[in-house]
This record gives C-alpha cells, structure tokens and sequence, in this order.
C-alpha cells in the first residue's frame, strides 16, 4: 500500500504548483501586454491597489489582534466571581 505524502511535500508540491501558476500568467500577461501596452498599465494599478490593501490588513489586523490579546489578558487577570457576576 502506498504511503501518504508528508505535510512538508505537499506543501512543497503545492509551492511549486502556485510558482508555476504565477510564471504561466506572468508570460500571458507579457504577451498580452505586446499587443494591448495600456494594459501593462491597469495591471500595475491593479496590483498596486491590491498590495495596499494587503498592507493595511495585514497592519491593522496585527495591531486589532494585540489590543484584544491585551484586553483578555486583562480578563483572565480578574478574579472568577468577577467573570461570573458579568454573565
């Protein structure tokens, strides 16, 4: 019976699935971008947005993620008949 493949080749496999899948459409969009120029344009706006976006999610989130870290912490800190009287 054949073995399953461990987590670490898998997600090696799918590592180069996804390098693979962002080469291919790297290649599209140059060829496209021979035919249509103002295309390689919006696609750069369109990443650069993207990656904006990604930027103050990913800031905000860690930030947002700390302060509710610090408020239960704050919570454990509290006695349990504390806890209990606010249920």
């Amino acid at each position: 019976m054949a073995e399953r493949p461990s987590d670490d080749q898998r997600n090696s496999a799918t590592f180069a699935a996804l390098a693979m899948l962002l080469l291919i459409s790297a290649a599209f969009l140059a060829l496209v971008a021979l035919v249509l120029p103002d295309l390689l344009w919006m696609v750069v706006i369109a990443i650069g947005l993207t990656l904006s976006v990604v930027l103050q999610y990913l800031i905000w989130g860690r930030w947002l993620t700390s302060v509710l870290r610090d408020k239960e912490d704050a919570a454990q800190r509290q006695s349990p008949s504390e806890e209990s009287d606010r249920k």
